[in-house]
């Protein structure tokens, strides 16, 4: 089966994954002036956020299904908790995590040659 962009089915499954995440956004707008932000609710959508993005992050270092899977698991696992450790020693700084993991992961990188 081949999905092409032209395809009338994926031209509708677009549009209908358009108008949901338009809805929730549209939705998250109106509300968000309603909703405190140390309320029980926010809270609530606060730990789903988090848990979501955390899953899909160690989907994507733990269980790679694209060209991240030809890097071996210590070289994509290290560098994950270094940027974890720097993220927590630091005051939670998430821009300092983040470049820790990435730099980290780039010296990894050249370090084992992975480059052509």
């Amino acid at each position: 089966m081949n999905i092409t962009l032209f395809d009338q089915n994926t031209l509708v499954l677009l549009f209908v994954a358009f108008l949901g995440v338009f809805i929730w956004r549209y939705l998250g707008v109106i509300y968000s002036k309603k909703i405190e932000n140390e309320s029980i609710a926010a809270k609530t959508v606060n730990s789903i956020a988090y848990g979501m993005t955390t899953a899909i992050v160690c989907k994507i270092v733990f269980f790679p299904d694209n060209a991240l899977n030809l890097i071996p698991t210590m070289d994509r696992i290290i560098p994950f908790f270094i940027g974890i450790s720097v993220f927590l020693f630091f005051s939670r700084n998430t821009n300092l995590g983040l470049l820790a993991g990435i730099s980290s992961f780039s010296i990894f990188i050249i370090f084992r040659n992975y480059l052509i």
